[in-house]
């Protein structure tokens, strides 16, 4: 009879008994957030295990199906994309997470928005940096074809005024943010 009796609550201790920083001022929300997503990347991972072993399996017993060789051979690149956007998500949260501490309480929206554009210029930065090496490589492949060239140039352009408008915003943030609103 007792064991169909609601368990009776005992809160002695006050409402933060038993969790790790309540009320104590410290956000616990990045923490849940990387606990989170290490939980996911493990589950991904696994998942992606799965089917790159289900795309062997297509493979290895196609018999001469072709259609089944190809379903494998999907399973498994599929699998393995999945595994790198899992990993990518995980190094970008990893990111947010170092970068939430450098928020400012007193004026937190002019803070966030400092703290958001930097990270974006880091991002975009790097990014700039890697397709200026991409169109590099393609002028070298181009071996003077005119089409080719003027592609190049055209993107280049467009990449430079992109990285100038990027700059420029963090430029702005900055500005805004000296003026204290």
């Amino acid at each position: 009879m007792n064991l169909f009796l609601i368990p009776t609550a005992y809160a002695i201790a006050g409402p933060c008994a038993g969790i790790a920083n309540c009320g104590s001022g410290i956000n616990p929300l990045p923490r849940f957030g990387m606990i989170a997503a290490a939980t996911l990347l493990e589950v991904a991972s696994g998942l992606a295990v799965l089917f790159v072993v289900i795309g062997g399996a297509l493979l290895v017993m196609n018999f001469g199906d072709e259609s089944q060789a190809s379903k494998g051979k999907k399973a498994i690149s599929f699998a393995l994309i999945g595994w790198m956007i899992a990993l990518s998500s995980q190094a970008i949260i990893s990111f947010a997470v170092s970068r939430a501490g450098i928020v400012n309480y007193d004026v937190p929206h002019l803070s966030i928005m400092r703290v958001a554009v930097g990270s974006m210029l880091v991002v975009f930065n790097s990014v700039f940096a890697m397709m200026m090496l991409f169109y590099g490589y393609k002028l070298v492949l181009a071996r003077g074809q005119q089409s080719e060239l003027d592609t190049v140039k055209k993107s280049l352009t467009w990449t430079v005024a992109g990285a100038f408008a990027i700059n420029l915003s963090y430029a702005l943030v900055r500005a805004t943010t000296s003026l204290g609103f």
